[in-house]
């Protein structure tokens, strides 16, 4: 049988590729799909408007139409100024994308008909949804905390293994069972239900784990954490519910009200090493917390962002004046960030980041306390320390340039349709951060951190693939005059 050369368009790509005739149909349809995009461009200039009248779903497996349709700016029945058209179709791209249900980024694109009426068609290609998957990770603040503090210990690492089912019946629900064994045992599950309504704006979520501890962080000297290690002895065990409703209003604000109930116990060793580990000097407490987010998130990719912003603000309130040891306890605190991502042309990003958190005065349990240092709220270049204090500010900012974009491609002989397509982009960044924590806790030592600025300035290279994973590697350094090579896995802001 003759074989023809066609021509297909991918991501603003052309490639050739040789098909057969038979092969030919699907080809030429999805290159006609792909063109009549430009076909919108054009009629931008002539003002013209057109009615959806069908939107076409290609790709989802197992992924209800629902759930695809709850992430476009658009509905069937809409009247569309075609001048529009191109910023609704990549802005109901980028959603599709941030709702992690998809390899590939998904494509939407109209069909012209007659009368003024346009079919919209979208192309997805769904992610492997179970994953059944052993447990190796490290119990520490970051990797470089564990690489070059701990030098790399693995008694300090779990080991067990997790079994996640995303889009649980296809409606974007999310079951994660959890049993570990190691330097934190762990037992544990969660489910998400994003949507509980016909509406598709409320949607809950519960969990549930127990946690125990032969070793534990009980205070830091001069910014460095201190543990004691007992082995044979639980330090620690903690049982954790969570209860939490959630309003997503229209596509990009989300309301979270979650109430939470906490029971730990520590060992005689760690109380008598510290008085204020639990409230009051406890050597037990159950706590109760309840806590109100909100974000705002126009971000064009939730893993690693070029364009858009972001806004968050959480109220959190432990014990909430309820009686502990006969004494009523309350500890409250707001913790906000906004973030702001630029694109300066079609190599060059720039983004910002300001955040905050505020606590009330007084000494607080250093179970419950997280001043700067965890998780992603750390001045770069600072990566090793933490600095306790009941308020903190921190500024981020980086600017981005691409190095590398190898678009969507299909890995040969891989026949395993989740895995077979795949992506890279490289990234050369040069960054600068500034923060401040104030109000330092009486119960560290040496606190030299605290209440002076802390900047750190570097510059690094940054790579971002398919499965939503970042990998980072930098060199920064700080005005302590201190410097080094750092790693991480997520996005800085």
């Amino acid at each position: 049988m003759n074989k023809q050369i066609i021509i297909t368009r991918t991501s603003g790509n052309l490639f050739f590729r040789t098909v057969s005739p038979v092969a030919l149909y699907p080809a030429v349809f999805f290159f006609m799909v792909c063109g009549f995009r430009s076909l919108g461009q054009v009629n931008n200039a002539a003002g013209r408007k057109f009615v959806i009248s069908d939107i076409l779903i290609e790709g989802n497996r197992k992924t209800l139409n629902s759930i695809i349709l709850r992430e476009l700016t658009f509905k069937k029945g809409d009247t569309i100024a075609a001048s529009l058209w191109h910023n609704l179709a990549e802005r109901s791209e980028e959603n599709l994308r941030n709702t992690s249900l998809f390899t590939t980024m998904p494509m939407v694109d109209t069909v012209r008909m007659k009368n003024g009426e346009t079919d919209v068609y979208i192309q997805v290609q769904e992610r492997w949804y179970i994953w059944p998957a052993p447990i190796f990770k490290v119990e520490e603040r970051n990797f470089n905390t564990w690489w070059q503090q701990d030098n790399h210990r693995l008694d300090k690492a779990d080991l067990g293994g997790t079994l996640t089912m995303y889009d649980v019946l296809g409606l974007n629900q999310t079951l994660s069972l959890i049993a570990q064994l190691g330097y934190t045992k762990e037992l544990g599950f969660s489910y998400r239900i994003p949507y509980i309504n016909k509406k598709q704006a409320g949607g809950l979520a519960f969990s549930f784990n127990y946690t125990e501890n032969n070793e534990l962080p009980y205070t830091s000297v001069n910014g460095i954490l201190t543990y004691l290690d007992y082995p044979g002895q639980i330090l620690q065990h903690t049982y954790k519910g969570k209860v939490q409703y959630t309003y997503r209003q229209g596509l990009y604000n989300t309301h979270i009200f979650e109430a939470d109930i906490l029971s730990t116990a520590i060992s005689d060793t760690i109380r008598a090493l510290t008085k204020d580990y639990l409230p009051f000097n406890l050597s037990s407490a159950t706590i109760p917390e309840v806590k109100y987010y909100f974000k705002s998130d126009y971000r064009d990719c939730t893993p690693y962002p070029l364009r858009g912003y972001f806004f968050d603000i959480s109220l959190n309130d432990y014990g909430m004046g309820l009686k502990l040891n006969n004494t009523p306890y309350n500890l409250f605190y707001v913790q906000s960030s906004f973030h702001k991502y630029w694109s300066l042309s079609p190599l060059f990003y720039y983004s910002v980041e300001a955040e905050g958190k505020v606590s009330q005065a007084g000494a607080q349990p250093y179970f419950l306390q997280r001043g700067m240092g965890y998780s992603n709220s750390f001045v770069r270049g600072y990566e090793l320390y933490v600095v306790d204090g009941n308020y903190y500010a921190l500024t981020k900012n980086e600017l981005r340039f691409r190095l590398i974009n190898r678009p969507m491609q299909t890995i040969p002989y891989l026949g395993v349709r989740q895995f077979n397509t795949t992506f890279f982009t490289i990234y050369l960044t040069a960054f600068s951060d500034w923060g401040y924590v104030g109000a330092p806790y009486p119960y560290v030592i040496n606190n030299f951190l605290s209440k002076t600025p802390l900047w750190g300035n570097g510059a690094g290279i940054d790579l971002v693939t398919y499965y939503d994973i970042v990998f980072r590697i930098e060199y920064s350094f700080n005005n302590l005059g201190q410097g080094g090579v750092f790693i991480h896995f997520m996005a800085p802001m």
